[in-house]
């Protein structure tokens, strides 16, 4: 094979890769149109190239329909004006004291990050995602402020916090089209300037505003994979399931969990929190399936629920390889329509990635879980324990009083689960009635547990 030959092959491919992405993506663009996100970004996180390319994905979100507010920190250039005239910050419990002289730094490092930040906003270069964008940036006095004041004693000076913010003002300037961008601070009515937190501004705002995504780039995962993917791992169930867990391993991060819950829990749909070491990570996370980053939405986006009709050619796609293998026994559409109530699905953002059947056997008043999958790209991630989870929880609600399993290949997963083995006289007559002794399934049974 030739050189030429070879690029053109390479070409192809990644022109192949790039139609895919496009094709995968369109149903993100069509749902994210006049949609509001609320960004929180640091200016610790970034180097300038990665502040410059960040820039550009949020200019081609709004190019796309997005609304958008910016709520930016310049920590960097805060910590830069603090040294050059030899000043710190004193903290009490956990709350930055701003004086006068520290009153100053604020205002020239936030000066410095808004015009940084316009800047970027108004490069048009050729070969960039900028060329031929207009977009317009509009900030003012959007943020009413008032004074933390005196707390156990300490004065804490020009530190404050939200009073209100402009709503109607917000709005019109989305509706130009333009991006709000909010410096973290705020003006009394009395005209003083406090400081606010910017992330607790962000999500205020957010909240305030019903915005339908709260987007935090943080520096706080310590540039570990290996955390970011535990920290994924335990939200696959909510924040307040595991609150003790995400404080004890990461304690840095809790902060922004206790906002991501409560923006959720007041108008929010989802909040977002990513990592800022990644080029792109902002349209990685909205326009793949699986994102780069954590998610903590009202209802968890794998969300387990009771099928409905438009699922079944879906759970038959789930089942069609298990029943090719000889895993499952051979179920058709007609059976799956005829016992749909009996059926949860394990919903991921609109695609049904596992499922679950509970019959109930109503004379012995026992239960059998069957068609227990989880696609394969999601195994390994503990859906298929919540799957289970769900079903004991529906039987004990139903006060059925044992559920058992047949099994040719998940006899280990169902004993670490509790299930204990049984013998074929265990079952109820309607499914000795069934029962296929050529598959010779193993049979695994559960008492359910009444006492928690």
């Amino acid at each position: 094979m030739t050189d030429s030959t070879g690029k053109f092959l390479a070409d192809r491919a990644e022109s192949i890769r790039l139609v895919g992405w496009f094709r995968s993506a369109a149903p993100y663009i069509n749902l994210f149109k006049n949609k509001l996100f609320v960004t929180s970004v640091s200016k610790k996180n970034f180097s300038s190239g990665n502040l410059a390319r960040l820039i550009q994905d949020l200019s081609f979100l709004r190019a796309i329909g997005v609304q958008i507010i910016l709520v930016f920190d310049p920590k960097d250039l805060l910590d830069e004006e603090l040294d050059r005239r030899k000043h710190s910050l004193i903290f009490e419990q956990g709350v930055p004291i701003i004086d006068d002289k520290a009153a100053e730094c604020f205002k020239a490092a936030i000066g410095m990050m808004r015009i940084e930040l316009e800047s970027l906003f108004s490069t048009k270069l050729p070969n960039t995602s900028m060329n031929f964008s207009n977009i317009k940036i509009i900030s003012g006095n959007f943020v009413d402020a008032k004074p933390i004041g005196i707390h156990k004693g300490v004065n804490f000076c020009k530190t404050g916090d939200l009073r209100k913010i402009d709503v109607s003002s917000i709005k019109r300037a989305l509706d130009l089209d333009a991006i709000v961008l909010i410096s973290p601070l705020g003006f009394s009515a009395t005209g003083e300037l406090f400081f606010l937190n910017s992330e607790k501004l962000a999500s205020d705002i957010a909240s305030i505003m019903g915005a339908n995504k709260l987007i935090f780039i943080t520096d706080s995962l310590n540039n570990s994979r290996k955390s970011f993917s535990e920290i994924r791992e335990l939200l696959t169930k909510t924040y307040e399931e595991n609150k003790l867990s995400i404080i004890e391993k990461f304690p840095r991060l809790n902060y922004l969990f206790e906002l991501a819950n409560s923006a959720c829990n007041n108008n929010v749909d989802r909040t977002h929190i990513l990592p800022y070491e990644q080029d792109g990570e902002i349209l990685l996370e909205l326009f793949t399936r699986d994102g780069v980053g954590i998610m903590v939405s009202k209802n968890q986006i794998r969300n387990i629920r009771p099928a409905v009709p438009a699922d079944i050619n879906s759970i038959l796609s789930l089942i069609y390889p298990f029943k090719n293998d000889g895993t499952l026994t051979k179920r058709d559409k007609v059976d799956i329509e005829r016992n749909l109530s009996s059926y949860i699905v394990l919903d991921h953002d609109g695609q049904i990635c596992g499922c679950a059947c509970l019959n109930h056997y109503s004379e012995e008043n026992v239960a059998e879980i069957s068609c227990l999958i989880v696609r394969p790209d999601y195994q390994q991630k503990g859906e298929g324990s919540r799957l289970l989870k769900h079903v004991l929880e529906k039987a004990k609600r139903n006060n059925i009083k044992q559920i058992f399993a047949l099994t040719t290949k998940a006899e280990h997963w169902f004993l670490e689960k509790g299930f204990i083995r049984g013998e074929k006289y265990v079952l109820p007559k309607g499914k000795i009635q069934t029962y296929e002794p050529s598959r010779n399934s193993l049979i695994l049974i559960k008492s359910i547990d009444y006492q928690n």
